[in-house]
């Protein structure tokens, strides 16, 4: 583990920097604390991929390839509505007087 004063980190950016994308993660002190690291393009990515939610496109997304051929577009459509479509839903009313 490569750690580092902020100060060198500032004054020497670049060379921890190429650290990172060679060897890993530079961590950055304060009064002996981590307070902050350099990470390489790549691991932020990898990071961030692990870390992201799923979202409701994701899963109609992967849905969809599951089913590729099986089901229509318009089926798959429905599936994935999740909006109340009952007579006296809060969406039924929602434009009630505004288009007289």
């Amino acid at each position: 583990m490569n750690t580092v004063p902020v100060y060198e980190a500032k004054n020497k950016f670049p060379l921890f920097l190429h650290q990172a994308e060679e060897d890993g993660p530079v961590f950055i002190s304060r009064h002996n604390q981590t307070v902050g690291v350099i990470l390489s393009y790549e691991d932020y990515t990898r990071l961030m991929s692990r870390t992201r939610k799923r979202t409701i496109l994701d899963a109609a997304a992967d849905f969809r390839k599951k089913v590729d051929g099986t089901l229509t577009d318009e089926e798959i459509d429905r599936i994935f509505d999740v909006r109340d479509h009952s007579v006296d839903s809060y969406e039924s009313h929602v434009f009630d007087g505004v288009f007289d």
